[in-house]
């Protein structure tokens, strides 16, 4: 019985063997590309992981000793100029830094995520406030007026918020001085959709919508809806965009679930 379970064994062996030396050099050669895209997309990474970690440091003497320069009551008004470009730049590197960290932890594949109840409504007006800088630079209006009795979402809290954060950032990115922001909240039995509505500029292509291609010449603004729609993906949701006689609209879908 031992040396039929061998021969079997063997056997099998053998059939792999003819099979792999049967194999057609085409095949052995996707083979290789996709090891080596799997190594490639580890290196990169791990490279985004450590930038961000080895710029972030520098960068926060930067911003702190900025804030206390201009806290100081003795600036010129063009010393108090330059101290305030200097934060300004500052704080872009640093959101970009911040989108460069959530993308290689996206691309590492490593990202747990809970399960949580959440009011949407409460989370769109948790976020603004970290938006209002950039809004009240360009002089927009935020509008948000949520309707009642929205179902509860059950996602990851911290996930979601960052979803919301990058695509009214991204809306805040492409609209034009002195115009208006509109969000609003939509429900059904399946899922729950926060739509926002800018004045900006009609989008080329509503169908890629959030995805970058190696020759896109891409901002932070659309970076960081990269990182937006990735993250969606990972929560079971999608962001669609459509253009509107007057600007855009993003829409971005939460699957409705039971918690488990």
């Amino acid at each position: 019985m031992v040396q039929a379970k061998e021969e079997s064994v063997s056997g099998s062996a053998a059939r792999v063997a003819d099979a792999a030396q049967c194999a057609s050099p085409e095949v052995e050669s996707l083979q290789n590309e996709i090891r080596e895209l799997r190594r490639t997309s580890q290196y990169r990474s791990l490279f985004l992981s450590r930038l961000a970690h080895e710029l972030r440091t520098p960068l926060t003497s930067i911003l702190g000793f900025s804030e206390i320069m201009l806290s100081q009551e003795k600036l010129t008004d063009a010393q108090r100029g330059f101290c305030e470009r200097i934060q300004s730049s500052a704080q872009q590197l640093q959101a970009s830094l911040n989108q460069l960290s959530d993308l290689a932890r996206l691309e590492s594949g490593q990202t747990q995520l809970a399960s949580e109840k959440i009011s949407i409504a409460e989370t769109v007006i948790e976020v603004l406030p970290a938006l209002t800088r950039g809004a009240e630079k360009k002089r927009l209006e935020l509008k948000f007026e949520p309707p009642d009795n929205l179902p509860l979402l059950i996602s990851d809290a911290a996930r979601v918020r960052q979803v919301l954060y990058n695509v009214l950032a991204y809306s805040i990115y492409r609209s034009p001085d002195s115009s208006t922001i509109a969000i609003n909240v939509e429900s059904s039995s399946e899922v729950l959709a926060i739509l926002v509505r800018d004045a900006g500029d009609r989008i080329a292509d509503p169908s890629r919508i959030g995805i970058i291609g190696p020759d896109d010449n891409s901002g932070t603004g659309e970076l960081g809806l990269s990182i937006a729609r990735q993250g969606l993906e990972l929560l079971g949701g999608s962001l669609s965009a459509q253009n509107l006689d007057s600007g855009a609209e993003l829409r971005v879908e939460f699957p409705l679930r039971t918690l488990t």
